[in-house]
This record gives structure tokens, sequence and C-alpha cells, in this order.
């Protein structure tokens, strides 16, 4: 239940969040649950990812679908360096694929729930891929409207690297996972284009996008930001199971990856990794699907991998099998992928 979501979001969501609802009703406590409740996010160091989709929650019932352009406005108040090196080492990337490769690398800075990374394609594009916790057929309106909140953070980042702030971009959606009603306001917005009838959700790069001229690059600079950024990395592994979690998948053969493999591989019980998940809002699967899918999409990519192969390296007993499981993850199946 969402209600026992303990997992813990970097308080800028609540601080852009709150800034914008500020400007429109002055006093914004009751859409956090009261001011008792308001006063101690204000000096909170984090806010639970049930807070913040109840506030979002509260903010539509208010202001329907007025809700986007308060995402969008929130983003003006987003400051990159609350991020730490991170985000520096992501913004001065030397190429926007690089760009992209980092921000997977630190999106739990930006959202532990929320799996971001990148997929390039044979023709010289980009795909930056959303990954919610929830499966594709499993999203609700609430879990929509969300995204449009993460979407106004990424696109602030991407827009900050390409040192373009009106730079137009298509999204690319799957048809199930979003009303035609919210497309034009998306697109008014945001100032990008929505294409229904794809994979997941992803931002596309164009060829002349990712052959753009990027900024001036440091090397020495950018490399100790890169050193600053892992160190960060590292205390949020001592302190984060999902990042744990992560971190275990890559220790083991795709085929060997179970939840009692992982708890080993963290020196816990099954029961304690499966609680500790729980409490968490996410489960063992999901993590485990999530990992399989970014991996799909990077293998799918090779010309030289069948499906059948892809298949056959993330342990499915055939290609069927991992068809159903890819079209339950993106909506589509991976021949929609396959180059």
């Amino acid at each position: 239940m969402l209600e026992n979501y303990s997992t813990q979001l970097p308080i800028f969501w609540f601080k852009t969040l709150d800034s914008a609802i500020q400007v429109r009703v002055g006093d914004s406590s009751d859409i956090w649950g009261g001011p008792d409740t308001y006063k101690a996010l204000l000096s909170a160091d984090s806010i639970s990812a049930y807070q913040l989709q109840t506030g979002i929650s509260n903010i539509y019932q208010q202001f329907n679908y007025e809700l986007i352009d308060i995402f969008n406005e929130s983003a003006k108040y987003f400051d990159e360096l609350e991020l730490g090196a991170p985000a520096l080492a992501i913004l001065t990337a030397p190429t926007l694929t690089s760009f992209c490769e980092l921000l997977s690398r630190y999106s739990i800075h930006i959202h532990p729930l929320l799996k971001i990374f990148s997929r390039e394609t044979e023709c010289g594009e980009l795909e930056l891929w959303t990954v919610t916790p929830e499966y594709i057929d499993e999203s609700t309106l609430m879990t929509h409207i969300s995204l449009g909140l993460y979407l106004s953070i990424v696109l602030k980042l991407v827009r900050r690297y390409l040192n373009t702030p009106n730079q137009h971009l298509a999204i690319h959606i799957n048809k199930n996972t979003i009303g035609h009603e919210f497309s034009p306001i998306f697109e008014r917005v945001f100032n990008v284009e929505m294409k229904h009838g794809y994979p997941a959700r992803y931002l596309l790069f164009t060829q002349d996008i990712v052959k753009s001229k990027s900024r001036q690059f440091l090397p020495d600079f950018h490399a100790a930001l890169i050193r600053l950024a892992d160190q960060q990395m590292e205390k949020k592994l001592e302190t984060s199971l999902l990042l744990k979690v992560n971190e275990a998948f890559k220790t083991v053969s795709v085929k060997d990856i179970n939840q009692d493999s992982i708890a080993s591989t963290l020196h816990m019980s099954s029961r304690t990794l499966n609680r500790k998940l729980q409490q968490e809002g996410i489960s063992f699967r999901r993590l485990f699907d999530k990992y399989r899918l970014e991996l799909s999409l990077t293998m799918l990519n090779r010309t030289d991998f069948s499906i059948t192969y892809v298949a056959h390296e993330l342990g499915f007993s055939d290609s069927s099998a991992f068809s159903r499981a890819f079209k339950k993850w993106t909506g589509h199946p991976p021949t929609k992928l396959k180059i």
C-alpha cells in the first residue's frame, strides 16, 4: 500500500513544488496535511514518497489540469547545486551521450524509485527512458500526472546542458498511459511533442541534437567532479537499500539472480530483504525487472543479438516468455525496438 512507502526523496521535491504553490495560494500547509506536518517538512532533509504523492493528489483536486503548469513552474525553483557533485558532473559531460549515461548513473540522487537510463539507436539518435515502479498496464491517472513533476526536473537538466532553454523535444509514450486530453496540455506547458504508441516513456534526441555543438569541456575539472560524485554515491550506498540491491545485481550472473542470492550477497536473510523492500514501497521482482529491462534495451540495440539470444541471456525459458515480459514492462513486444 502507498501508505507504507517509507522511501525518502530529496527535500528539493517538496521545496520546489511548494514554492510554485505558494505563488498561487499563499498558505500551502493544507496541501501537505496541515500546519504541523508543513512545519516539520520545512526543517526536514527529505520527504517520503507517500507524502509527495499525497501532496500531488491534493493539488490536482484543487487545481485540476492546471497542476501541469504548477509542475513546470516548480522546476524554476530547482537549484541543481542541491544535488551536489552528481549534478555538476552530469552538466559538465563532454557529449550528450555522456550526459545521458551520467544522468542514468546518478539518477538515484534525483529519485530512488524512478529509474532513468539511456539507449543509443543504430541511426545515431538517443533515447532517455524513464521507468516507474509500476508496469505499463498498471499506470493510473495519478501515476501519469506525477510523471509531469519528474519530467519538469529532467527537462530542466537537459536544456541546461544543451544551453537552449527553449529546446523543443519529442516524448514517446505508450498510448495506454496517457489520455488524449493530456497531450495538448503537456505539449503546451513543457514545449514538447507527445508521440503515442511507443514502448514505455522516453525523451528522443534526434541526430541534430546529438551532434549539436557541446559546451566547452574541461577534462580535469570534469574528472574531479566524477570522483566527488562517486564518493557521494558511496555514501548513498551506505544508507540506500535500493542502491545496494541494484549494485548486487551487477555482481551476479542474470541467470543466477533471485531473492535468495541477492539477500546472501547483502548478508541478510531473504525474509529481511523482502520486508525492507516492502517498507521502501517496491518488491524484489520490480527491481529485478527494471534491471532486466535496462539490459534488454542495450542488448536489443545490438544487430548481432537475436531476441532468442537476449531472452536466454536474461534468464527466460524462451523468446515467447521474454516477449510477454517485455510487453508487460513497456506496452510493446521487443520486436518494436529490435533493429
